[in-house]
């Protein structure tokens, strides 16, 4: 039996974590949370994280499971714990942790508006404007650091796991934005890794998992998902 069970669905947020569970050599169990239809909103979950987001990493102990979410601690921890890819010396931590912050932080939240404001909802331009003219900036950023270093803190690392999945989504909707040399060559340097291959490969199924749960899903549960209305807990 696998120590890990990750719960998630196929959103570039849980995609870095199952690239990092794959570099790392974990087995894991993989639960598809529903979250189209509010799976994500049900007591069992938001015992596992009140704030009802994936993914979540259990780490399964004879004393008891071990519980984390939010993407950044997860692969914060699991690099410490496994002893790769979070840099070896203190100063190498310390620039693995200020890029995985800057993805966290920042790419994040606004390559994420910038997409829902250019599928979930065309009805408010000021919206669709401001996140995509922010990710511009953003990508800016990245290739001015990729211009200088293979990878974001010089060294592959779970920072450049936590980005990559991002850059790829975008591809579905900013294609045209994408195209600066460092940013192609660093994704293509990091989409030949085996381990990336797999996290792909496994991903790409649970992204039918979700393509075919929001064909299911009312409208009802669609909006509140889309964050047009509210939860009712």
């Amino acid at each position: 039996m696998s120590s890990y069970r990750l719960y998630g669905m196929g959103s570039p947020n849980v995609v870095k974590v199952v690239i990092a569970l794959e570099e790392l050599g974990q087995s894991y169990d993989f639960a598809h949370v529903n979250v189209f239809q509010g799976e994500q909103r049900e007591s069992w979950f938001l015992d596992l994280n009140p704030n009802g987001k994936v993914p979540v990493l259990v780490e399964q102990r004879e004393q008891g499971d071990f519980v984390l979410f939010e993407s950044g601690a997860i692969m914060d921890w699991l690099a410490s714990r496994h002893g790769a890819f979070g840099g070896e010396s203190e100063d190498e931590r310390a620039l693995v942790r200020q890029w995985l912050a800057f993805q966290m932080a920042n790419t994040g939240p606004i390559f994420g508006n910038a997409i829902h404001f250019s599928f979930a909802t065309r009805e408010c331009p000021y919206g669709q404007n401001r996140f995509t003219i922010e990710l511009r900036k953003l990508l800016k950023v990245i290739e001015r650091r990729l211009s200088k270093a293979d990878y974001l803190a010089g060294n592959y690392s779970i920072a450049d796991m936590a980005l990559w999945p991002w850059i790829r989504t975008l591809e579905m909707f900013f294609a045209d934005d994408l195209q600066s040399p460092a940013l192609r060559r660093w994704f293509a340097q990091v989409e030949a890794r085996p381990a990336v291959a797999a996290a792909v490969a496994r991903m790409d199924t649970i992204g039918k998992l979700d393509r075919e749960s929001r064909r299911a899903a009312s409208p009802e549960q669609l909006d509140r998902y889309f964050g047009r209305v509210a939860w009712q807990d």
